[in-house]
């Protein structure tokens, strides 16, 4: 049962009822991107043939990187004007061919973690391909560089269905958990899928959920709201948009959008900002030119990438408590969450909870509102305990808007 608890007094205007129904509200504007911006060299002269690149979710303005073949079991960290910040190594891992570095959700809730593909392999010699996932470590983008170690990395041991391939990206999708390889030199690339959770015991046999109309796929990222997505050849970055009832490999199915791009010397990576607000690219040296890391910043303010959209007079908060368990469990003390939301003006509201493949599972309201407040107490009855999704879409006379918060439900 959904309780309502209106938390101000209007009277309602005939006139602003007429107003709603008759004007349709209209999309959000597609996002735009300018032109790239120079951020400096990457001053670690051993980080000279960068092969992946990801925005850390754990350390603002903190990006981690690291070599393509023939380098160590090894990454690098630096901020986001290409400062050194330190080099890990990661214990337990072999760089055979390592060639893509992705950061997302893992096995413990809330932790972010570091996921590394050992995924080159340009003769199509080896049946196994591997993965490392280890949690990110704590660094700070104004400090000085720190060496160290990271321990009990996890490997996740793959197989192609179909032969073996090479492989250039690696993207973690942030609201199902799930991994994707995108192949490198078929005329038209395979996108495959590791669904969640990973075995890091026995080999994993990847799933093929798309193909893609380009070729020389090098690099690639989902946005940290899982929304929004960027896969990279040589000489273009394409873009998709995904809502959150699309398998990825459905958005994939659609025409991509080419976003702003320069091409740059064996330029190989590609990352989200951390906000969604850009992304970043980075070069490789050679001959004799300096490696450079580049920023293409988003224009627009968008509803669609990032998890507190810029949607003036909009804000859903975050469910508490969170987690909780469900009506009619042995540990619910407290069987109800409550979220709040706010409208600077009429509205449209629609609340609804889905499950992490993007199914709705559950409307919590879907009415007209005036300015002000409000919470729902929500009881949960008969789901199963998990990760949800609530997702506040506010339709106004100017657009449609959508934020998105996570949920956890326990036994």
């Amino acid at each position: 049962m959904i309780y309502i608890m209106l938390r101000f007094s209007l009277t309602i205007s005939f006139s602003v009822l007429i107003y709603f129904l008759l004007v349709a509200p209209v999309s959000a504007k597609e996002p735009r991107f300018g032109e790239r911006v120079d951020r400096g060299l990457l001053e670690h002269s051993d980080l000279d043939e960068a092969s992946g690149i990801a925005a850390s979710r754990k350390n603002p303005g903190v990006l981690w990187s690291h070599n393509d073949s023939g380098d160590s079991n090894r990454i690098f960290a630096l901020n986001t004007a290409g400062k050194h910040l330190g080099i890990f190594a990661i214990a337990g891992a072999t760089a055979r061919d390592w060639e893509d570095i992705a950061v997302g959700p893992g096995p413990v809730e809330g932790e972010s973690y570091i996921y590394i593909g050992d995924i080159g392999d340009n003769e199509g010699h080896f049946d196994l391909k591997h993965i490392y996932r280890i949690p990110e470590p704590l660094i700070d983008a104004n400090g000085s560089p720190i060496d160290s170690t990271l321990a009990s990395a996890e490997i996740i041991s793959f197989r192609y269905p179909d032969g073996n391939r090479d492989a250039e990206t690696l993207m973690v999708d942030p609201l199902t958990h799930d991994l994707y390889v995108v192949t490198k030199r078929e005329t038209n690339v395979i996108v495959y899928r590791a669904p969640y959770p990973q075995s890091t015991t026995s080999a994993i046999t990847l799933e093929h959920v798309a193909t893609l109309n380009f070729s020389l796929a090098v690099g690639g990222d989902i946005s940290p709201s899982g929304l929004e997505i960027l896969i990279k050849s040589y000489t273009h970055i394409y873009y998709w948009r995904r809502t959150l009832s699309q398998e990825l490999g459905q958005a994939l199915a659609q025409p991509p959008e080419v976003l702003p791009y320069v091409a740059e010397l064996q330029g190989e990576a590609v990352c989200w900002q951390a906000d969604s607000m850009g992304y970043y690219t980075v070069s490789e040296e050679l001959g004799g030119i300096q490696a450079h890391l580049y920023f293409y910043s988003r224009l627009a303010p968008t509803s669609v990438g990032q998890r507190d959209p810029i949607v003036p007079g909009f804000q859903l908060e975050q469910n508490y408590p969170n987690p909780f368990p469900q009506s009619g469990s042995a540990s619910a003390d407290n069987p109800s969450t409550v979220i709040r939301y706010s409208l600077s003006q009429p509205a449209f509201v629609k609340l609804s909870l889905y499950d992490p493949r993007g199914r709705r599972v559950d409307t919590l309201t879907d009415n007209f509102r005036f300015p002000g407040q409000y919470s729902l107490e929500y009881r949960p009855m008969g789901l199963e305990s998990g990760v949800y999704f609530y997702r506040l879409q506010v339709s106004t006379s100017v657009g449609t808007f959508n934020q998105v918060r996570k949920l956890t439900l326990t036994k």
